[in-house]
């Protein structure tokens, strides 16, 4: 049995089933929608079975848009086999990079993962003089590289298709208003799905290969921290430490051996209208982890630190978007990965899910800032994690 999770779109969801090599399956498919938050009233609202709360560590940053599940009703095994998710925003660095933490969580467990995006598309924006005009905007290039590396880093397909248009303009379904066209990029989209579905989904497969050179010669050759004016830099750790006052004893042996440190400090944290802001920072800070900071094994290699301008910690503990962690046990934490939820019996899961420490279940700020940076140094303290 296969079960497509979406996020609240039905319509879409069906979109993908009665394209793919779904629709001609012999097994049962179920379509199912995504718990709206990460909060346990939501998560054990929604996820009732052992197999429902397989998820979890694909949702553990923020859901994507659809993740397949299959089950196979006579051994009971359950394994998720696909995620995706789709934009039609305009295809600049910031709206790709906005999504990426969505793509960042499937690609570390190994799961065939996509993005689909417009190479090209017509903005109508308001000029001075009050009139509007056409103004186009492009895929940029480090999107592109920034797919090719995480593929190759994690050997596994983590890959980039294109929404079909015209001159710039979208094309939608004519049934599925929120789906694309069948045609171009998005039918390789469904030979890369056809492909999880069969489980021949890997880094080796021709296809795949095909389409990683692709966003190769797509891409940058070289990409340059200083290309990004978020990111105020890349440091040698020592002179991190000092700058920062940060305390030694607090720190992993990893980050005081690696040599280089990175400082993503964005600005516009802490707008009026929402402080400790997440889009598209978020996704920026799993972006630039991969970019610059990992190995070919993956290995964090160079810190990653946020400097969280204008935003103290104090106010966020008050509000609850940062709860105290001190209790959270990650050793059988079931958003950690596969491994450890597939040991788990359902109570300790929920036992696990209402035991307010999980910072899983806390905040997307929590949930990507506090756990994907090493440290994240507000106005008031340093935060280690």
């Amino acid at each position: 049995m296969f079960t497509i999770w979406h996020d609240n779109d039905y319509d879409f969801a069906f979109w993908v089933y009665e394209n793919s090599s779904l629709n001609q399956c012999k097994e049962e498919t179920i379509l199912r929608k995504l718990p709206n938050n990460n909060k346990p009233e939501s998560l054990l609202g929604s996820l009732k079975t052992e197999s429902d709360f397989l998820i979890l560590p694909v949702i553990k940053y923020e859901n994507p848009d659809i993740i397949i599940q299959h089950i196979n009703k006579e051994t009971k095994e359950s394994r998720i086999v696909f995620v995706t998710e789709f934009m039609t925003h305009t295809p600049q660095w910031q709206h790709p990079a906005q999504r990426f933490s969505r793509i960042y969580g499937a690609s570390r467990l190994g799961l065939p993962v996509s993005l689909v995006l417009p190479k090209t598309k017509i903005k109508l924006e308001k000029g001075r003089s009050g009139s509007y005009r056409e103004t186009s905007y492009v895929c940029s290039p480090g999107i592109y590289t920034l797919f090719a590396t995480t593929s190759i880093i994690n050997s596994c397909p983590t890959l980039l298709f294109h929404w079909p248009d015209v001159e710039g303009y979208l094309k939608n379904d004519p049934l599925h208003p929120t789906a694309p066209f069948k045609e171009g990029e998005i039918v390789e989209w469904f030979a890369f799905l056809d492909l999880a579905l069969s489980f021949k989904c890997t880094l080796s497969n021709s296809f795949i290969q095909s389409h990683i050179e692709k966003l190769k010669k797509r891409g940058l050759k070289t990409v340059l921290a200083s290309n990004y004016d978020t990111i105020k830099g890349i440091f040698s750790t020592s002179k991190a430490i000092s700058e920062y006052k940060l305390d030694v004893n607090r720190l992993t042996t990893s980050f005081i051996t690696n040599k280089e440190t990175l400082v993503f400090e964005p600005t516009g944290l802490a707008p009026p209208t929402s402080y400790f802001r997440t889009d598209p920072y978020a996704g920026m800070l799993c972006a630039f982890d991969y970019l610059f900071c990992r190995d070919r094994n993956a290995k964090r290699v160079v810190n990653l630190i946020l400097k969280a301008s204008d935003v103290e910690l104090s106010k966020l503990l008050e509000s609850g978007t940062f709860i105290d962690k001190g209790g959270h046990n990650l050793v059988e934490c079931p958003f950690s990965d596969f491994s450890v939820i597939k040991k788990l019996e359902k109570k300790d899961i929920e036992r696990h899910l209402k035991s307010g420490s999980c910072p899983y279940t806390s905040s997307k700020q929590q949930r990507i800032y506090g756990e994907v940076a090493d440290i994240i140094i507000f106005e008031d303290t340093v935060y280690y994690g």
